[in-house]
């Protein structure tokens, strides 16, 4: 890909990003209490397993809004650094 052309969001550029705070936000615990967590409250069966998915990168694409939303409510994540939260290693191009 040329340096100087900005990726679409619908190509694959960047998909590991995505990948990487995805599997950085369901590390935190199972999935239920990850629902319980975020929103407060349990979640229906199918409340929990719709949260999920959209945490599944195969499945969804969660915006970078989704994401800050989520990592407001979990501490956790907060005292990472970005380059930790998204898999970005030194000296990488």
């Amino acid at each position: 890909m040329n340096k100087r052309t900005m990726p679409r969001k619908k190509e694959d550029f960047g998909k590991h990003f995505i990948e990487r705070a995805c599997q950085q936000i369901k590390e935190i615990g199972k999935a239920k209490e990850l629902y319980r967590k975020v929103y407060g409250m349990d979640g229906t069966d199918s409340e929990v397993q719709a949260f999920i998915n959209r945490l599944n990168a195969n499945r969804a694409n969660p915006g970078l809004d989704y994401i800050g939303w989520l990592v407001e409510r979990l501490p956790e994540l907060q005292e990472k650094t970005l380059g930790e939260f998204f898999g970005i290693q030194k000296g990488r191009d």
